[in-house]
């Protein structure tokens, strides 16, 4: 080999060996190949536990702001809290305001209040409810069952006329004709063209020979005490339902008697149905504090609100 080609040779081995190098150089400059290190500062990884929308996160070491960004620049980011709520909780505190307890705080105002005692809640849809369930009962001759059913529906929305109605051709099968008279009475006062007025002027002058004129001025008082005697007895031998509706009847026509209120709670009680009995409990010691059944009322009551914890 001629010296000139060899030295053609070796210069062209040099400029390659130059050109692998330089290669070698640039690939190492590139972005994928970054340390790892510096892949977890650009994307931090995610918090163990779903941050709490109400406690916003400032920034930590660990999640510096990216450069050329300040504080407030994050604080009016879109989709982040509103400035005002970026003043984050002591580290380790829950930032609910729901789950901390204040010790010496009262009674929770943000509860809703019971209902109060001393009536029953408007109800209309379970009055039209109830309604419906006593015309069935009543087709089937299941008088005693109609017959609470409207009583229940009456409670709920007074003065029905619907419920009126119904209660009236219940009584009037169960014999109890004054009651039901008055109950027919009472629906022309409320609907005098109802479609059950020419019904009710019927059932007036089919149950006035039956009763007698002279009983047909008997006060509401009156009944009111009749119904009060009969229910006692029937609560005496453990007939909770039926001395149920008696007492219910006597409340109608004399809503405020709190002995009555008493002894409707003793019937429910005896029915199981405890938060009503609650109720009327607490309604003979509004009329009656002092009562000489008030003993018996407030320890009835402590006794329900033992068993439905409130």
């Amino acid at each position: 080999m001629t010296p000139v080609r060899f030295l053609f040779c070796t210069l062209f081995l040099l400029v390659c060996l130059m050109a692998m190098a330089s290669a070698q150089d640039n690939q190492d400059e590139q972005p994928h190949i970054q340390p790892r290190k510096e892949e977890k500062e650009k994307h931090p990884a995610r918090p163990s536990a779903t941050p709490n929308p109400d406690s916003p996160t400032t920034p930590t070491p660990a999640t510096q702001p990216p450069k050329g960004e300040t504080p407030d620049d994050i604080a009016h980011r879109p989709n982040d809290p509103p400035p005002g709520m970026l003043d984050a909780e002591p580290i380790g505190e829950s930032s609910s305001k729901d789950s901390q307890i204040d010790l010496n705080a009262g009674p929770d105002s943000s509860s809703p209040a019971p209902i109060a005692a001393s009536e029953y809640p408007f109800d209309p849809h379970r009055a039209a409810k109830d309604i419906e369930v006593g015309n069935w009962y009543l087709k089937l001759k299941n008088y005693r069952a109609a017959l609470d059913r409207y009583h229940d529906a009456l409670l709920y929305k007074p003065q029905d006329a619907e419920a009126t109605f119904g209660l009236a051709v219940t009584q009037e099968k169960l014999e109890l004709l004054l009651q039901s008279y008055q109950n027919y009475k009472e629906y022309l006062a409320l609907l005098p063209e109802g479609p059950m007025a020419k019904d009710s002027h019927e059932g007036m002058a089919r149950l006035e020979p039956r009763i007698g004129k002279n009983n047909l001025g008997t006060s509401a008082s009156t009944q009111a005490t009749a119904k009060t005697e009969e229910g006692q007895r029937l609560l005496a031998s453990n007939d909770y339902a039926a001395a149920k509706l008696d007492f219910e009847e006597a409340l109608r026509l004399q809503p405020d008697d709190a002995d009555t209120h008493f002894h409707l709670a003793q019937s429910l009680q005896g029915l199981q149905q405890l938060e009503p009995a609650r109720m009327h409990y607490q309604k003979y010691l509004e009329l009656k504090p002092k009562g000489p059944l008030a003993s018996d009322a407030r320890k009835n009551i402590n006794q329900i609100r033992d068993i439905i914890g409130k």
